[in-house]
Formats: structure tokens, sequence, C-alpha cells
């Protein structure tokens, strides 16, 4: 059974199609990142999968029961953490927890509240009015409001935006530790670095149509083609050097700068080549290392091309 699966989800807006025919497949204890350009229907999409706004045409299901017309089973397996989520500004963290724990109807909830404070790293801090909360403890209350009902599966949307380098990797590592629990993610986010980081398939979505579901290391390695590259630095490293690793058999391109070579070669093998070559015309080589692709690269290759292959 599929986490998400969306068949031809559509969502019109007059003549402007927000979601045109989406084939979504989010296999259930994977981290799924979202991406798209901006307007690409990212928000529209998952507007419909939460039942806050009825598809003009196509199917969805969450864990196997449809958006249409299984809202109240769907909302007990499901969390979500908007992009600005609200809270009781005048409220303790622990208060807020406390009301929506309510609302939701959850089983022994001081114990589970105490539990999610841990979880999301908020000890000594539950007590304090949410007003006086950084943007980072505000996501972390977040996420712990989202998981008060021990959900199967968790709708992020953008859950790093804004956040300093300590608190991403604090968010971050909230996420891997819930996949752990066997949790699914559906994770929406612009920062591609981070998607990259945790996440294990991808799909892109840009005018509204999938043009990409792929793992992420599929994906990855299908947008570098079969190339692959090296960076070498040296601390006599110039100009004059591309060009003995340019006539090696193999080698695509080479760039120089700032005593980093760059070189993009057909295998990995052919690395020692141009060690051996370097070395020999008096190149004074301290490191040779892979340079994997990066989904940055890949993402905006993808959607800069007219057509991708799903």
């Amino acid at each position: 059974m599929k986490a998400i699966e969306t068949h031809g989800l559509t969502k019109d807006y007059g003549k402007l199609k927000a979601v045109n025919g989406l084939d979504l497949k989010v296999n259930e204890g994977s981290i799924y990142g979202f991406l798209g350009p901006n307007g690409a229907g990212k928000s529209t999409t998952i507007n419909m999968l939460m039942g806050f706004i009825r598809p003009t045409e196509g199917t969805a299901t969450i864990m196997g029961y449809d958006i249409s017309s299984r809202h109240n089973e769907i909302s007990n397996i499901t969390g979500y953490l908007p992009e600005r989520p609200a809270f009781y500004e005048n409220m303790t963290g622990f208060k807020n927890m406390s009301y929506f724990g309510k609302l939701l109807k959850v089983p022994d909830l001081q114990p589970r509240i105490a539990e999610l404070i841990k979880t999301v790293g908020l000890e000594g801090r539950e007590n304090d009015r949410v007003r006086t909360y950084s943007h980072g403890m505000r996501q972390r209350l977040g996420i712990a409001i989202s998981l008060l009902g021990n959900p199967k599966l968790l709708i992020l949307d953008e859950p790093t935006t804004g956040l300093d380098p300590q608190g991403s990797h604090d968010i971050r590592k909230i996420i891997k530790e819930l996949k752990n629990d066997k949790v699914t993610i559906f994770l929406s986010s612009h920062i591609l670095h981070e998607v990259q980081e945790i996440c294990d398939e991808v799909g892109i979505i840009k005018n509204g149509r999938l043009i990409v579901e792929k793992p992420m290391d599929n994906f990855l390695r299908s947008t570098g083609g079969n190339l692959h590259m090296i960076e070498i630095i040296a601390p006599n490293m110039d100009a004059s050097y591309s060009g003995i690793a340019g006539n090696i058999s193999g080698v695509q391109k080479v760039t120089v700068d700032d005593g980093r070579m760059s070189v993009m070669m057909e295998r990995p093998e052919i690395a020692e080549e141009i060690n051996i070559a370097l070395i020999g015309a008096g190149c004074r080589v301290r490191s040779i290392t892979e340079v994997k692709p990066t989904l940055e690269d890949a993402f905006l290759k993808v959607v800069s091309e007219e057509h991708a292959e799903v």
C-alpha cells in the first residue's frame, strides 16, 4: 500500500490548471521530497491532500483512504505542519499542545505531550508563552502538535525556512528520527541541499504537472548522465595543467580555478591516469575528490528543460 497515491489529480481555477493530471506514488515509510518552482502547484496539491480544497478531477488516497469520502479516517492518521503554523500566542507551549490534543481527542494526552516535548527538544521552555518563542522553537512546537495523534503520515510544508543553521539541523534530525519510528514524511521545501540529505524519494512538479518521480539516488545519477566528476587540488595548480588532463582518453571537460581542477570523465578509473600524468608534469597533487551531483544541479536541469522523463 502506498502512503499517498493520486491518479489524474487536477485542480482548475477558471482557465488556470493549478494542478494538472498529477500521478503521485509515495511509498510507506519513506521521506518524500516534493519540489517545484514557485507557483508550480505544490501548495494546491497539499491542500487537496489535506481536504482543504476539493479536486476538480482525479482521485487520491492516503494510506488507502479516499480523500473525497474518508476525511475523518485520514485526519486520524495524518499530521500537518503548514509553512506558517498558528498558535495561541498568550498560551504556553504546553497549553497549546493540550488544547489541540483535546480537540483531537488524543488518549493519555499528558504523557503524550511530555514525550513529544522531549522529542522536539522543547524541555525547559514548554511553560513559556509562545509569544516569547524564537522561529525555531515555534517550528518545534508545530511539529510536536502535528504528532499528537501519533500519525502514520506527516506532511511538512517548508519546515526549515527562515531557521538558522543549528535550527535547521535540529529539525532535520527530528525528521530522520521520525522515519526510524516508521512515520512517512511528505516534505515540501525550497532548501534543496537539505532535501538531498534526508529524502529517499523525490517528486518534481512544474506548471501543475509531475515531471520527475524517482528514488533520490536514481534521480541524481540519471541527470548526471554517464559522466563522473573529480576535483583535484594542488598548491601549484594553474591553467597550464588543463591540457595534460584534457589529452587523456575519456576526459570530456577540464576547468581550472583558484588552485582547483575539475574534470568530467567517462569512467572513474581515469582519475588514476590523470593523477599520474599531472605528477609527471610537475603538478604537486594534494588531493583528488569525487564530486557527486547535487540535487540543486539536477533540479535546475530538469525544470529548465521543456520535457523531462518521469
